[in-house]
């Protein structure tokens, strides 16, 4: 699984080298996706959140699965915790910070994302 991802993330890479958001928005949904696989939850997000949704159809609209600021807190808190997830994010940072990723650069980006009021 984690060698799939690792690939995936290299032809996204290969596919989207011209155009780096491109890049960042695709990496960050597979390493989100990876994330659900492992059953890493936080106040229920997103695994809760979707079988809530389920079985009680329009309790969260479309916009809450779909809110990037919602999904980057998600793999940032899923990255402090699973060395998978991590990595994932080792190898995309490069590329769309133009820095070395590190567990005080993940920490400021939660940070952040909690000042701008990104709640699950």
């Amino acid at each position: 699984m984690k060698a799939n991802t690792m690939w995936l993330l290299g032809e996204y890479l290969a596919d989207s080298a011209d155009n780096i958001p491109e890049f960042y928005n695709d990496a960050m949904e597979l390493i989100r996706a990876e994330a659900i696989e492992r059953n890493i939850k936080f106040d229920k997000y997103f695994r809760g959140k979707w079988e809530i949704e389920a079985d009680n159809v329009m309790t969260f609209d479309q916009e809450y699965f779909e809110d990037q600021q919602r999904r980057d807190l998600y793999v940032f808190l899923a990255g402090l915790i699973n060395q998978d997830i991590y990595e994932f994010l080792e190898y995309i940072w490069p590329f769309a910070f133009d820095e070395d990723i590190s567990e005080n650069s993940i920490q400021r980006e939660i940070y952040k994302l909690k000042e701008k009021g990104v709640r699950f």
